[in-house]
């Protein structure tokens, strides 16, 4: 499995399909940094946290 994270969404926000797209893409911009060890994983936590929040899906 390539994703350490499970995204839930609230159909009742009624999100739309573009603002998907950008905060998996976002998710997946900060998985490839993870990976190549440019980012510890802490600071992946934080920002994995901060993004899900920002699309209000924590």
């Amino acid at each position: 499995m390539l994703h350490d994270y499970y995204i839930e969404v609230n159909n009742s926000k009624q999100l739309k399909d573009n603002t998907m797209l950008n905060c998996s893409m976002e998710l997946s911009l900060l998985n490839n940094l993870f990976r190549e060890n440019l980012i510890t994983e802490a600071e992946h936590k934080e920002i994995k946290r901060k993004i899900l929040k920002d699309y209000k899906l924590l």
